[in-house]
């Protein structure tokens, strides 16, 4: 079981990295491209940034029903990353947990990279900017737990309780 849990983060980690823009149909990277160029730091911060970009607060608070607003590209990101983590970590216990683990690690990756970059990251926990950071947060929270607990469970049962 540990092999697979351990693969599992490793691709939950490397697709969490371009599966934005799988649904945007790289958009994103068009726009980091020039970012790149002057600091690679700053753009990798930007990049991981985009996975949080789906506020789930604020989608509810205003009302936007519409079902083509609410599958963001950011969450169908997460629902994938988790669905595919969940699906070869084999289990649904399994999943939840290399998922969530890929949505920690991805968390202070994009922490660490803003501070290094030099971004004012005070502004996005404060002010206006609280409930869009923490809708982001969320929203990627629960997309990760449904792909991951889905992937999980229909991938079949652990192999550990045979």
């Amino acid at each position: 079981m540990k092999y697979r849990f351990l693969i599992s983060l490793t691709i939950g980690i490397f697709l969490s990295l371009i599966s934005v823009g799988l649904f945007t149909m790289w958009q994103n990277f068009k726009q980091l491209e020039a970012i790149f160029r002057s600091s690679l730091i700053r753009g990798m911060a930007l990049l991981l940034g985009y996975n949080f970009s789906f506020d789930i607060i604020s989608f509810f608070i205003t009302g936007n029903s519409d079902l083509f607003s609410f599958l963001a590209p950011a969450l169908l990101a997460w629902i994938f990353v988790g669905y595919i983590t969940g699906s070869i970590a084999k289990g649904w216990r399994s999943g939840l947990t290399s998922g969530t683990l890929v949505y920690v690690f991805m968390i202070l990756a994009w922490i660490l990279l803003s501070v290094i970059a030099g971004e004012d990251l005070m502004g996005f926990f404060q002010g206006n900017q609280l409930i869009a950071t923490v809708g982001g947060l969320l929203g990627a929270l629960l997309g990760v737990a449904a792909g991951s607990i889905s992937g999980g469970y229909i991938s079949g049962p652990e192999e550990e309780y045979y």
